[in-house]
């Protein structure tokens, strides 16, 4: 049924590839809960868009895939200044991951072996720890198997492959504060360091970074007068959260 003149000229092709379905799922729309009380009523007034709605990436922190892959593209996050890698898996899974110095576009990868097939060279982007060889540079670690990367996720980042414990099943990994610490034999890692080896010459800390973004300063409301807010007029003044009307926000 056609709603519009467009709609009539438009042509929909339906592709049957069972990585459809699951590619729409990895990107969503987030709203931010700034400006909203514990009921979820907006109490502040926006001037943007931007600070109600935004673009964000589900981004998969575990490793332990074990299919053919390729990398198919990459894409930037500004706002975390982080770079995503789109897997393609042989299995139909299509997912994003942090990018690493070592990933490639195009950049076949297996988990079990390294060698060319049918002209094709397969590598190793992400193994288990104890089939990786000692002071190897990685990033993207868990601490046990059954949980999420959770350290060495920053931009630029690695840590070294530091001992081996055959007894405990560990090995010891200096981190990049230069701390050792205790990681599982079989948890998953990322082989080299994390992408975006510049983001430590960026200062986040002046408005003028931000304003790159769109995003633009904005005063505090206890710096205001009465007339312009409802926080205003008072010099360090302990009162309740108020709405731009000037009702109490609490317990709502």
């Amino acid at each position: 049924m056609y709603r519009s003149a467009a709609s009539r000229n438009s042509m929909f092709f339906h592709i049957k590839m069972n990585y459809q379905p699951k590619y729409k799922k990895l990107v969503f729309f987030k709203k931010n809960n700034a400006g909203r009380n514990d009921s979820g009523r907006i109490i502040a007034r926006t001037k943007t868009s931007v600070l109600v709605k935004r673009r964000d990436i589900k981004i998969n922190y575990t490793l332990n895939y074990t299919k053919i892959n390729f990398i198919g593209g990459f894409v930037f996050l500004p706002y975390k200044n982080r770079l995503l890698s789109l897997f393609f898996f042989s299995n139909g899974a299509v997912s994003y991951f942090l990018a690493t110095r070592n990933h490639k576009i195009f950049h076949c990868s297996t988990f079990l072996f390294n060698k060319k097939i049918k002209g094709l060279r397969f590598r190793k982007l992400f193994a288990v720890i104890f089939r990786i060889k000692k002071l190897s540079f990685l990033s993207c670690l868990s601490i046990r198997p059954v949980i999420k990367a959770q350290y060495v996720r920053a931009p630029g980042c690695k840590s070294r492959l530091f001992k081996f414990d055959e007894e405990t099943h560990s090995v010891v990994m200096e981190m990049p504060s230069k701390a050792r610490k205790l990681f599982s034999y079989y948890s998953f890692a990322f082989f080299g360091a994390m992408a975006n080896h510049h983001h430590k010459n960026f200062s986040t800390g002046k408005a003028g970074y931000w304003r790159s973004f769109g995003e633009k300063s904005t005063v505090r409301g206890v710096a205001k007068n009465p007339v312009d807010h409802p926080h205003g007029g008072r010099t360090k003044a302990i009162k309740y959260q108020r709405t731009p009307w000037g009702k109490t926000t609490k317990y709502k």
